[in-house]
């Protein structure tokens, strides 16, 4: 078995500038903060490079930072120049994947705490469906709105809920078809690209903490985990 993971790192980071920032702060996109001694995308990547299946590790990147990270992090590492959106940045990223690849991950570089253990559970699932994310349950009661978010609508059953997260890893095939038949212009990940084929996908929770680094807090958090993991784990 044969399989590339693509890691998304090409993102502005706008939001988490936004409600983060002081007006001197020099803005580094998240995905490039140091994060105890890495920069948080690196984290991610070394993690799915740990897994031997994973014989291609593309990182998306902002394309004026491309021959600079090629030059530091080439080894063992492919850089791809992002795009615009995200989906112009997985689709640079598919062009660089070899025709013999069987599954393909995509994974978020804002999720550094990615564990080879989840991802493993994501590529069995995958294995058996062809299709399989990363998934959370759904922590807190949801309530659709109306369009000017003034009145409840209705509560939805938070039992069948769940956040969706990355990895998510589809067969090569399909998920290149995905990208070449994208139907909706609103999809906000893979998985909905996918699903637009009609194709099932299947849904593993994650065992281990996963969040998306958001804010300076959720970086903060990011590294207390870490540490954490470091010192029961030496």
């Amino acid at each position: 078995m044969k399989n590339a993971a693509i890691i998304v790192a090409a993102g502005l980071g706008k939001r988490f500038w936004n409600i983060t920032s002081g007006k001197n702060e020099r803005k580094v996109p998240k995905q490039f903060l140091d994060l105890n001694g890495k920069p948080v995308f690196l984290w991610s990547a070394e993690t799915f490079a740990s897994i031997k299946s994973f014989r291609q590790i593309i990182v998306a990147v902002p394309s004026d930072m491309l021959e600079a990270l090629s030059l530091k992090y080439g080894m063992g590492l492919i850089f791809a120049s992002g795009g615009g959106e995200r989906f112009d940045s997985v689709k640079n990223a598919l062009a660089v994947v070899e025709e013999d690849i069987d599954f393909i991950a995509v994974h978020d570089a804002a999720r550094p705490l990615i564990t080879r253990e989840d991802i493993l559970a994501v590529l069995r699932s995958a294995e058996k469906t062809k299709a399989a994310i990363a998934v959370e349950k759904a922590k807190d009661t949801v309530k659709v709105v109306t369009a000017d978010d003034r009145y409840i609508l209705k509560t939805l059953d938070r039992a069948v809920l769940r956040n969706a997260q990355t990895p998510q890893i589809f067969e090569n095939g399909i998920l290149k078809r995905a990208y070449r038949e994208k139907m909706s212009v609103n999809a906000t990940d893979d998985s909905q690209l996918v699903e637009n084929l009609k194709i099932r996908v299947s849904a593993v929770e994650t065992k281990f903490p996963n969040f998306k680094i958001t804010t300076k807090q959720d970086l903060e958090l990011a590294a207390a985990v870490m540490t954490f993991r470091s010192n029961i784990s030496g």
